[in-house]
This record gives structure tokens, C-alpha cells and sequence, in this order.
């Protein structure tokens, strides 16, 4: 069997597809602008430097959202996320040559039809040759030869992958291990064994292989991992590690280069960044329209707190936040004056256990204030905090300073997210809540968060508020 780098084939047949779509939807754009076929025509010469402009832009933005490697492993929303990127900044950098580098100057309309024009195109054109490709590895073409060393259940669980996604395009040629019957653990697989660890330069040299995935546990096998690595350099064969190098429970694994330095970062926090920006937008978009909508009742509760009880309108407090970050958060003022200091005579009367201070009958809240808490309207001015960026919307509530003083380690793990106006213990129960009830809801929410979470307790959390139910 003969080694084929089809690299170059498949930038180039990339490339030439991409410039296409390009070329259509500049010609479609100055069509729906242009009307009459005359004026089409005078619309696409005058104004072809968009389109030589794209193209000169395109292949390095594409090049730069690895748009022209192999993406065997990679999902149709990751490639149209990735698409989205390189349209967009090839258009911003079009745009502003166009704008300032021509006498004519940005025609907004022809280079929004245009920039449309090269998204869809480029979405439709890209997602046909993923499928022809899955298509085609499916059916056992373009495949890439893989080899094992090592078995254990993570092996079990790549091989499995593997199986369940042919369209992934690879083929086992087989494993090596030290211990044959460890092999055993794979026989529902029909995997071949080709020797011990030691028969990998002959199995390199006898036969096609394209990447060898080791799942040796690197502690105690560093050297062997290395003589490997070091063989598989030499004849230019990918080398792909499947290791536990630190068996976490909930710690996920992502790697990144910092300036040419390669970093390993594990982390328990969401890292999705898109995702991740789409919440912070979300956050800006709400609190300023419900600022803006809010105002009549913000305004009518500083009024009644002003007429009902000497004091501020507004409560200002020190609270703990994304990995320990002091903040004031602002409330609308629900207690006397003087509710800290006759806190530590409350104490004794906590009606909560753990690192929080509740009770139904709080005497210093006052008349308007335990209205104003029922319904959560003390809150509202929170959503002053969320625009600023000290909270989200969404997420476990801030702490004061002395309850986090008194948190256990992994209660700890609340602090490695934004604090937020509300969450999972807001629309389960509220105050009715112990305190570990609520911990185990802010680290569910930590563990499983996704943006579609997110907007799940903001539903929810409406009807909770006007039922009022589990507030003091």
C-alpha cells in the first residue's frame, strides 16, 4: 500500500471552490443591485475591486480558521462557526479598503448582498464536501491507518468511538501491548495484535500506518512514551496521546499555545467561548431593557422606602465574586439602618445551617421592605451590577465576605463563576432551601452550564418571582 499526502489536492480543490462561491456571489449581489442587465453589467466592472479585494483577504482568513485542514473529527456547527469567522473578517477588512482606498467610496447595500451572498454560498459549498467526505470514508475511501499501543479502558472507549463513527475515516491496523491477554479486553472489536511495545519500529517500517495513538499512563511509562515519540518522528508518522495524565473527576482538558509555548489547561468552569460571549451579550441586552422598562417601578420603591423609614434608598454591600473579587452590590434598602451591627445579636436565632444567615421573621426588615423582598423587587438594582459586569444574569448568588470564610473546599468551587441575579435555587425553593441544597444547585449549574440553561432559569425565574413563594 502507498502513502498519499492528499494535502495539496485538497487545499487546492478547496481553494477553487471557495473563490467560486465567491465570484457567484458577487455577480448575484451586483445583480439584485444593479436590476436591468445593462446596468449590471456597468455595476460589476466599476465595482470589481470588492471582489478582487475578497479574494486576495479570503485565503489567509480562511487559512488563519484552519478552514483548509482535514476536519475528520470536527461537527457541521464547529465548521459553520468557523466559516462565519473567516467571512466576517474578510469582509471587514474588504470594507475598509474599498471605503478609504477608493474614490467611489463603501457601497453598504452591494457589500451586505455581498458579504450574505458569501456566507451562504461558502456555508453550502463547505457542508457538500464534508458530507461527500464522510460519504466516501464510510465506505472505506480516504481512509487513514491507525495503530494502538496500549490497552486499557480508555482504549476500549477510542475504539469504540471509532467504530460508531465511520464517516471519521479510520481503520485499526491493530495493537501492541506487553501483556497479550490485557488484549482480551478487545475482542468484541476483532483487533489484530501485532507484538509488544518493542515491535513498533517493524510494524512502522512494515506496514502503512498514519497516526499511532498511545494510552500508556504517562507517570510510569515516560521513557517508553518517549522512545516511541522519538521513532515515530523519525519515519514522520502523527503521534496522538490518549492519556489520563491527571485523573480528575471534573476537570476538563484543553490544549492551547501561548506565543509557540504548548500549555495543557484543565479546567471545571465553562470555556466556550462563543457561548460564553453570547451569555455576556445577553446580559447587556436584558438588564439594560429591563433598566429601561423597569423605571416606574424602580422609581415608585425608592419613594416608598424614603417615606416609610429613615435612611438610603439604595443598600450598597461588599460581596464576594468570580474567584474572589470583592464588589458592592447594590439592593434596594429592605432592613433599618443599623442591620448589620443587630445581626451578631441574631446569630444565635440563624435559621439556616451553614454559611448563610435567614429568618422568617427578621426584625429589622422593614414594612416595606418585606414587601419588596417577597416579590424580589429589592433586586432589581442588581441588574446595575449585571450591565457593569460584576454578575450575570444567571448564576450562584454573591456571598458576603464572611460566609465565604466559613465555606468548605469544594463549596469554594462557587466562586469560579460570575455571581448572578438569579439561579437553579431561585426557581427551586429559594429560602425554603438549606444551604447545601442550594451549594449542590450552583455546582449542578456550574457542571452542566450551557447557554440554553441559562435561558431555561430566566423563564423560570419570572413565575417564581410573582408567586413569591420561599421569600424572606
Amino acid at each position: 500500500m502507498k502513502r498519499t499526502d492528499h494535502s495539496a489536492t485538497r487545499v487546492a480543490v478547496l481553494l477553487a471552490g471557495d473563490f467560486a462561491c465567491i465570484a457567484a456571489a458577487y455577480l448575484l449581489a451586483c445583480y439584485l443591485q444593479g436590476g436591468e442587465a445593462g446596468a449590471f453589467s456597468e455595476l460589476a466592472w466599476s465595482r470589481l475591486v470588492y471582489l478582487a479585494g475578497f479574494l486576495v483577504c479570503w485565503p489567509v482568513a480562511a487559512l488563519y480558521c484552519f478552514l483548509f485542514i482535514s476536519r475528520r473529527r470536527d461537527n457541521v456547527i464547529t465548521l459553520l462557526f468557523d466559516i462565519s469567522r473567516a467571512t466576517l473578517a474578510t469582509l471587514v477588512v474588504t470594507g475598509f479598503f474599498v471605503a478609504y482606498y477608493t474614490p467611489r467610496g463603501a457601497d453598504p447595500a452591494l457589500l451586505s448582498s455581498f458579504g450574505l451572498g458569501v456566507l451562504a454560498n461558502l456555508f453550502v459549498f463547505r457542508i457538500l464536501v464534508q458530507l461527500l467526505l464522510w460519504s466516501l470514508r464510510s465506505h472505506g475511501r480516504n481512509e487513514r491507518m491507525m495503530l494502538i499501543v496500549g490497552v486499557n479502558e480508555r482504549t476500549q472507549e477510542l475504539v469504540r468511538v471509532i467504530r460508531n463513527h465511520p464517516h471519521y475515516g479510520y481503520r485499526i491496523a491493530g495493537v501492541l501491548e506487553e501483556d497479550p491477554d490485557r488484549t482480551r479486553m478487545l475482542e468484541e472489536f476483532n483487533i489484530a495484535y501485532l507484538g509488544n511495545f518493542d515491535s513498533l519500529e517493524e510494524v512502522l517500517i512494515k506496514q502503512v500506518i498514519d497516526e499511532v495513538y498511545i494510552c500508556l499512563p504517562v507517570r510510569s511509562r515516560y521513557e517508553t512514551i518517549q522512545k516511541m515519540a522519538h521513532l515515530c518522528e523519525g519515519v514522520g508518522v502523527g503521534v496522538r496521546m490518549i492519556a489520563d495524565l491527571f485523573p480528575l473527576r471534573l476537570a476538563t482538558s484543553r490544549y492551547h499555545r501561548m506565543e509557540g509555548i504548548p500549555i495543557l489547561a484543565l479546567s471545571t468552569v465553562p470555556e466556550h467561548q462563543p457561548q460564553i460571549i453570547a451569555q455576556r451579550l445577553v446580559d447587556i441586552a436584558i438588564s439594560l431593557s429591563a433598566l429601561l422598562a423597569l423605571s416606574p417601578v424602580l422609581i415608585a420603591t425608592a419613594l416608598a422606602i424614603k417615606f416609610d423609614s429613615k435612611g438610603p434608598v439604595f443598600f450598597l454591600q461588599e460581596r464576594v465574586g468570580l474567584n474572589r473579587r470583592r464588589f458592592r452590590m447594590i439592593k434596594f434598602r429592605s432592613m433599618v439602618v443599623n442591620a448589620e451591627e443587630l445581626r451578631a445579636r441574631l446569630e444565635a436565632q440563624n435559621e439556616v445551617q451553614g454559611a448563610m444567615f435567614k429568618m422568617q421573621r427578621d426584625p429589622r426588615v422593614t414594612g416595606v421592605g418585606r414587601f419588596i423582598r417577597k416579590y424580589s423587587i429589592d433586586e432589581l438594582p442588581q441588574l446595575i451590577n449585571v450591565l457593569r459586569g460584576d454578575m450575570s444574569l444567571v448564576g450562584p448568588r454573591p456571598a458576603l465576605p464572611q460566609e465565604v470564610s466559613q465555606y468548605s473546599w469544594n463549596q469554594r468551587r462557587r466562586l469560579s463563576v460570575k455571581p448572578g441575579l438569579t439561579g437553579l435555587s431561585q426557581v427551586s425553593g429559594r429560602s425554603e432551601l438549606s444551604f447545601r441544597e442550594t451549594v449542590d444547585l450552583d455546582l449542578y449549574y456550574i457542571d452542566q452550564w450551557s447557554i440554553l440553561l441559562v435561558f431555561k432559569i430566566i423563564l423560570k425565574t419570572v413565575p417564581a418571582v410573582l408567586k413569591g413563594r420561599g421569600a424572606y
